[in-house]
This record gives C-alpha cells, structure tokens and sequence, in this order.
C-alpha cells in the first residue's frame, strides 16, 4: 500500500497562506455572483469535495482543479500576470548575467561577410 503523500504537514508556511488567500479569494469570487459550492463546481466539471478542497486551500488538490474553477468563475484573464516573465525583476537581473558581453562572428566568417 503506497504511502500517503504528507506535504500539507511540512509545506512551507508562505506556500500554505498562498493557498488559502487563493481558495479564499474563490470563494469570495463564488459568494459575489451568488453561486452555490455545487452549482460552481457542476460548471467547472469537478467534483463538489474537490471544489471544497479549493475553497480551503489544500494543497494536495490539482492545479487543474484550482484553474477549472478559476475559468468557471470567468476569471481566467487574472491568470495572464501569474508568474508574468515580464514581471520576473529576479529572473530578468540573472538572465542578463548570462547574456555574453559582446556578439561573436560565425565560425569561418571575415570581416564584411555579415
């Protein structure tokens, strides 16, 4: 018999608030439009208890679930500033510590054959 998986006890504490402000928030959005737990999960194709597991924040939901109930709240478009590259300041300082310092001609090319 497999093990069970025991990330929600040792999940770091800023990835457990994460899902909680998540299911939170999918919650409020579900109150706002007056839709039911269960009409809410009937529309997003998942199962009541999973849809319960997101309002909660558990972390042993899947992400499918998370974004099918996102999609079903018509709020898929709040997802296109998720993990933004353009918004990675982090990411972009290291990429530019890759970037070469200047271009180098292709192998077997003089000057003037560009």
């Amino acid at each position: 018999m497999p093990r069970p998986l025991m990330f929600n006890a040792s999940a770091p504490a800023a990835v457990v608030d994460a899902a909680r402000t998540i299911g939170t928030r999918v919650r409020l959005a579900r109150v706002r439009r007056r839709l039911t737990l269960r009409q809410l999960a009937a529309k997003a194709g998942v199962a009541y208890d999973t849809a319960r597991a997101v309002e909660t924040g558990n972390l042993m939901t899947g992400l499918g679930a998370y974004l099918a109930l996102i999609w079903a709240l018509g709020l898929e478009r709040e997802l296109a500033t998720f993990l933004d590259p353009d918004r990675d300041q982090i990411g972009k300082q290291f990429e530019l510590t890759r970037v070469p310092q200047r271009a180098h001609a292709p192998k077997g090319a003089r000057d003037g054959d560009f």
